[in-house]
């Protein structure tokens, strides 16, 4: 599940590389006709949109309102057991109302029946417009408040992709 409204650019990165996107848009080939078919049609008019979509394979949910990804994520779980649902939630749609009270529907999850929903908080300390809530708190704030939650929260840091 992606939350970040514009973090589709990194989802259709991941399914052109992987091949899915080529399944379902023939265009959308390892070539450099195909990038420049990604490329063009990307966030225009019938093409493919700035987030994520319906359109896109795999994905369940519009997201270009933000706040419903982890309340999404949560209706995936029920009577899945097999099934683990992970939801990257962008710190700034983690403010907004519908995502704030998402936070609490593992209390509805029964572990025995239902699928797990593991949500990432990407913390990146900014929103569209400018510093976030969560970006202000220290990682003891927030480790207490997700464990206020119900959750066992871990926080993973790093300046390059080997920290």
């Amino acid at each position: 599940m992606l939350g970040p409204g514009h973090g589709y650019a990194a989802l259709q990165a991941n399914l052109f590389i992987e091949g899915t996107l080529k399944k379902y848009y023939p265009e959308a080939t390892h070539t450099e006709q195909g990038i420049a078919y990604l490329i063009k049609n990307f966030c225009w008019p019938y093409g493919f949109p700035s987030h994520s979509n319906p359109g896109t394979p795999g994905v369940i949910l519009e997201g270009g309102e933000l706040g419903y990804s982890l309340a999404t994520a949560y209706g995936a779980a029920p009577d899945n057991p097999n099934l683990i649902v992970a939801c990257i939630i962008g710190d700034g749609e983690a403010e907004t109302g519908p995502t704030a009270t998402a936070w609490h529907l593992n209390k509805f999850i029964d572990p025995a029946t239902n699928g797990a929903v593991l949500p990432i908080l990407h913390l990146n300390g900014y929103k569209i417009s400018g510093p976030t809530l969560f970006g202000r708190m220290s990682n003891k704030e927030l480790k207490s408040l997700f464990y206020g939650y119900g959750y066992q929260p871990f926080i993973v840091e790093g300046q390059t992709i080997h920290q």
